[in-house]
């Protein structure tokens, strides 16, 4: 038995994960993630950027169990899950996707959806019945927090909301588990800049309050210095740069740019500078 604390384990362990992949028409394999080691603690918010083709959408896939590494390991929460299925993992990790669409069953209301959530620490759902009190209390709670009214919105169907709604509904869920693992995958890039701030703010601020620890890609730099702990960015699948509090303290995203073309001798594209 280990005697690491659940408090003291690291929420993320990735130990040395290779992906690679066959392209079309040639006949060497392209390394997507290569031999990528991080370590995330309890309750931080580790913000990841790179350029397209980077490797961190595989990281989070291989990490949320959509995909599986060729080599190496991954733990959440002290617990191995490199060959655990997505639907396996949902006690642990949490995923908050890029299309509001696809974090939210748009026939089921509001409360049916945390109903659903709520059930999938215990992989037993039953649509009947589920949405007991208690659940209408978390979901009130979990979504006053948002201070968009949708605590009083929780019988409405979720496909009568708007996108920055959905995701605020989404991010509500998916804390509100307590998961080992946050993930959020561009999870504002889809909204207008207003809704994409407060979304983006309240995320913040809720999962600090949870200590939810947090793996969030985006393309948006400004955001990731602002609203993280720690800054990750990759480049042709590897961690080319890893910025704790203090050394990204003061930082700007044309110093950001520069330190990147200094430690690479390459340029980001326009693509990947929201700022």
């Amino acid at each position: 038995m280990s005697s690491t604390s659940p408090e003291t384990r690291p929420a993320l362990e990735v130990v040395n994960v290779l992906k690679q992949f066959k392209q079309a028409g040639r006949s060497e394999l392209f390394t997507a993630v290569n031999r990528v080691n991080l370590t995330i603690a309890p309750g931080q918010i580790v913000a990841m950027v790179g350029s397209n083709g980077s490797g961190k959408s595989t990281l989070l896939s291989m990490i949320a169990g959509s995909q599986r590494p060729d080599q190496g390991e991954i733990r959440v929460a002290g617990v191995a899950v490199t060959d655990m299925p997505s639907w396996q993992r949902t006690g642990l990790v949490a995923l908050v996707r890029q299309n509001p669409e696809h974090n939210v069953f748009s026939a089921l209301t509001i409360a049916e959806n945390f109903a659903l959530a709520d059930a999938g620490k215990s992989k037993r759902f039953n649509l009947k019945g589920a949405v007991t009190p208690r659940i209408k209390d978390m979901a009130r709670a979990a979504l006053a927090q948002f201070s968009m009214g949708l605590e009083d919105r929780i019988d409405n169907l979720a496909g009568n909301l708007s996108g920055g709604q959905r995701q605020a509904v989404s991010v509500a869920m998916a804390t509100c588990r307590d998961p080992g693992l946050l993930l959020l995958d561009e999870h504002v890039s889809a909204l207008d800049p207003t809704r994409a701030r407060v979304v983006m703010e309240k995320t913040e601020e809720i999962v600090r309050a949870r200590r939810v620890a947090t793996l969030m890609v985006t393309h948006d730099m400004s955001h990731a210095i602002k609203h993280s702990d720690r800054l990750i960015l990759m480049h042709r699948g590897q961690i080319t740069m890893d910025l704790g509090a203090e050394e990204k303290a003061g930082l700007t995203v044309p110093t950001l740019l520069r330190r990147f073309e200094e430690l690479t001798g390459e340029s980001l594209p326009d693509s990947a500078v929201l700022a």
